[in-house]
């Protein structure tokens, strides 16, 4: 369920891999300047000063797109759990309304599959080299199971009574629910295009290798401001990342309103 490689290793690490590459590019393209300084006229310095400024400009509105499109898909699957967590209370206080012995079994289940969906919430953070999917199929799979008892049950209240009004609202709230259920999983996948984040990667080298470059041919080495240059791009690499990728990072969707609904409907009752 990988969709980019750089999403299977953590996030310090893939730091330290950006602030490296970067650092190294700049320190490259430092060399091969100084070594041509003398040789080269004025003008041409200003140009390639002035080409470099453009690259640069042309790597900031390339972030800019990524994070814009990271955030999007973050804000869709935060308001995804504010949907289910509506979706789930409505059911249940809908149920309620469902007689003996369908309300208070499906009622039950219900509680049981807000907790599968929290489950599905709160994946453990990642270790090196390894992945939370399975615990993220196990979740989903359960729900899976207890969508079908909860909707069986529903049914067998609903064919009783094929003109309840009742029942009616019962089978559209569950339905939205489940609904909810299935854009979540497919949301959790969908992250920015593995392309784009390589492409801003590669022009982030670029950009570093070029103002190594011009610092080069100026016969001077401006170490803080390369670092605070590669500082600025990695962590804006981090973040794009982090924002991406529900499974690991400090950016986290908070599983807050499938809380509260949880603790709306109280315990299970026997």
């Amino acid at each position: 369920m990988i969709l980019n490689p750089i999403y299977g290793v953590p996030e310090w690490f893939l730091a330290l891999m950006y602030l490296g590459a970067l650092l190294a590019a700049s320190e490259f393209g430092f060399r091969h300047g100084f070594k041509v300084w003398r040789r080269v006229e004025q003008d041409t310095k200003v140009w390639i000063i002035t080409i470099a400024a453009s690259i640069l400009g042309v790597l900031g509105l390339l972030l800019a797109f990524t994070i814009n499109m990271a955030v999007s898909r973050y804000d869709h699957r935060r308001l995804l759990v504010l949907d289910e967590a509506n979706a789930l209370g409505t059911a249940f206080w809908r149920v309620q309304l469902v007689p003996p012995p369908e309300g208070p079994e499906t009622a039950n289940l219900l509680r049981e599959y807000t907790a599968a969906r929290i489950q599905f919430s709160t994946p453990k953070r990642i270790q090196f080299g390894s992945r939370d999917d399975e615990r993220l199929v196990e979740a989903r799979e359960r729900s899976g199971e207890l969508q079908k008892e909860i909707w069986s049950r529903a049914a067998v209240f609903a064919q009783r009574d094929p003109r309840s009004v009742t029942a009616g609202l019962v089978l559209e709230s569950l339905n939205l629910a489940f609904d909810i259920e299935e854009s979540r999983w497919v949301a959790f996948h969908t992250q920015v295009p593995g392309s784009v984040i390589w492409a801003d990667s590669v022009v982030a080298l670029l950009a570093c290798v070029l103002v190594g470059y011009s610092l080069g041919l100026a016969g001077r080495r401006n170490f803080t401001y390369l670092l605070m240059l590669v500082l600025c791009l990695t962590v804006v690499m981090i973040v794009i990342v982090d924002l991406d990728d529900p499974r690991r990072g400090f950016i986290r969707i908070s599983p807050q309103p499938l809380l509260d609904v949880q603790r709306l409907m109280g315990p299970p009752t026997h």
